[in-house]
């Protein structure tokens, strides 16, 4: 098989053509095989080439991939198998770029916690979560995250609670109660934590709003029912409402 000719191409490679079939090949791996001293090389050299070359751009797309953030072995390894390579490359490329240090699982636990604490509402149950899902090492990831102080965690869950108890003018006691709670356990904060802060937080019902309500099952249930069970209706609904027995009382003696 005769080498006729060579064209540079984008992205160190050149364009060589072989037989009057053209190739895109790596510089480095048409050094590797000393092509430029060569005019003739046989099927089997050409095999050996051709996979060489795309062991080399699997290593290339994946080292392009993580310039741009660092990246778990799990995301590496879906984006190359996505670019259609196969097993084989894949894994050689992920234990070349572990070698040299271009993936380094625990750096990127380290910075995504920081992240996480920084700029993120995620508890430790949810960053536990999104790190399993990432392909980390479990009983890596759960050192980790139990080496940060409760105290950090307890913060980081007040001010949620807090943000979320001020952004609520409407609702009941109760109920408010009720919404910080699951927003909190959403977030990944566990029980102990989403107490303390609630512990901490003077919640009361907004007695303009149940004056509203109050006016609102007045005025359609007094249609339904006598004055003498009208006020115990209405009782009934602000109960269902969350509202309690001495925020209604207040408003209806």
């Amino acid at each position: 098989m005769r080498i006729t000719k060579y064209q540079k191409s984008k992205n160190n490679t050149y364009i060589v053509t072989i037989d009057n079939e053209p190739y895109q090949l790596y510089d480095d791996i048409i050094v590797k095989y000393s092509l430029l001293l060569k005019k003739d090389i046989t099927k089997e050299e050409l095999t050996d080439i051709i996979n060489a070359n795309n062991q080399r751009k699997c290593y290339y797309q994946a080292l392009q991939y993580l310039s741009k953030k660092m990246r778990t072995k799990k995301e590496i390894r879906n984006y190359l198998e996505k670019k259609d390579f196969n097993k084989e490359q894949i894994n050689i490329t992920i234990e070349k770029l572990v070698s040299e240090k271009y993936l380094d699982e625990e750096k990127y636990l380290m910075a995504y916690l920081n992240d996480a604490l920084r700029f993120t509402t995620d508890g430790p149950q949810k960053i536990k979560q999104k790190l399993f899902l990432l392909g980390l090492d479990k009983e890596l990831v759960t050192t980790k995250l139990n080496e940060i102080e409760n105290e950090v965690w307890q913060e980081k869950c007040d001010k949620l609670a807090q943000k979320k108890v001020a952004s609520n003018h409407k609702d009941s006691r109760q109920i408010i109660i009720q919404k910080v709670t699951q927003y909190l356990l959403h977030n990944g904060y566990e029980q102990k934590y989403i107490t303390q802060s609630l512990s901490k937080i003077d919640i009361s019902s907004n007695l303009t709003n149940l004056k509203k309500e109050y006016d609102k099952q007045k005025q359609k249930l007094s249609k339904k029912y006598s004055e003498s069970n009208l006020d115990f209706q209405i009782k009934m609904k602000l109960l269902n409402k969350g509202y309690t027995v001495e925020e209604i009382n207040d408003i209806i003696f």
